[in-house]
């Protein structure tokens, strides 16, 4: 049974807080407090084996959680309750970056329709903290991302003919993502000479917010994506939460991003299958594919179609080092990574194979 520290400023969302998780199996609501001083000894105490924290409590905190947490060496999972606001999250993507290993979005009002889909998302990111292997036992998988079923054991398809230079990196991650991208992104410590694009799957406006942190901490220009905007070299393009991104042929031999409105592909808007899918009608020859931690399978069926018409190469994530090995899992098991590797060795092995 997992023991979970409530820590919320409102009474009214610890009373909402503990009665959802009293509600899951697998899990108690254990304790609850207010602060961050009570919330470090609570959790000191070991007592707990998980926290969920309202992500304003911090702001307002002499010292943050997260800072007291790692001076003192614990790891321990944490959902993270947050908003909308801009300041919300762009605290919530730096927390992100220290270790926190999901969040979710509260809404400005708890109407019973609100609170069905907060409580669903709150579990769901629950779960997801608990994935990593050997620590939850008899917990069901959660319900967020279902995707189709990728191929079985098939092994890629090469085009004939001459493989010629890396045109473009195409990465997907999900679940631990922002985690990944904030080890990752920093290590890539040369000029790529070919523009990226990042699926992640985040909630509207969280994308902006991680690109900013991202870019603080990277050699190279990393940004939300734009309708229309050429994709130039030495750039980091991710997908707008709750928005699709293509990639298509742009003018003078460039390509350009297609950012749009649309239904969601199996379940996902982002959808990493959309966008390797649309790499099929570009100009473009040769691709590194990435694919790191993240729940379900988005990614393999995009790649697969990706394999029958262009040079591919695929690096994923180890399951030592994701959060949720499921779409590397995927990806590998349909036989499509070539390269498989700690978070730590993912950036030497994207700047090695593009010769930089």
């Amino acid at each position: 049974m997992e023991k979970i520290l409530v820590v919320d400023n409102s009474a009214l969302m610890r009373k909402v807080m503990c009665d959802i998780i009293n509600s899951m199996q697998g899990f108690t609501a254990a304790d609850t407090c207010a602060d961050v001083d009570s919330a470090f000894d609570k959790i000191v105490s070991g007592q707990v084996t998980g926290v969920t924290f309202n992500m304003a409590i911090d702001a307002t905190a002499k010292v943050s959680l997260f800072e007291k947490l790692t001076e003192a060496g614990i790891l321990i999972p944490i959902v993270v309750i947050t908003t909308a606001t801009r300041e919300d999250r762009a605290m919530t993507m730096e927390v992100m970056g220290s270790g926190a290993m999901e969040f979710v979005v509260r809404p400005f009002q708890m109407k019973p329709s609100d609170r069905e889909v907060f409580s669903r998302e709150f579990q769901d990111s629950l779960i997801s903290a608990f994935h990593k292997k050997g620590q939850v036992a008899n917990v069901a998988p959660a319900k967020a991302e279902k995707a189709t079923e990728p191929p079985k054991e098939e092994r890629p398809a090469r085009k004939p003919g001459p493989q010629g230079p890396i045109q473009l990196v195409a990465l997907a991650c999900s679940t631990g993502g922002p985690q990944a991208l904030h080890t990752m992104i920093p290590m890539i410590n040369k000029k790529l000479g070919v523009p990226m694009v990042i699926v992640q799957h985040m909630p509207v406006g969280f994308t902006e917010a991680l690109a900013e942190r991202l870019n603080e901490k990277s050699i190279l220009t990393i940004k939300e994506a734009e309708d229309n905007e050429e994709l130039l070299p030495d750039h980091v393009y991710i997908a707008p939460g709750g928005k699709h991104l293509e990639v298509a042929d742009g003018k003078g031999g460039r390509l350009k991003a297609r950012v749009y409105d649309g239904p969601p592909v199996r379940a996902l808007r982002p959808c990493a299958d959309v966008m390797y899918e649309s790499l099929n009608r570009c100009n473009v020859s040769n691709i590194l594919c990435v694919v790191l931690t993240g729940m379900g399978s988005d990614g393999t069926i995009g790649i697969t179609s990706l394999s029958k018409n262009k040079h591919i190469y695929v690096i994923t994530q180890d399951e030592e080092t994701c959060v949720v090995y499921g779409m590397p899992k995927a990806v590998k098991k349909a036989g499509f990574s070539n390269e498989e590797h700690p978070i730590t060795e993912v950036a030497h092995a994207i700047l090695k194979k593009l010769g930089v």
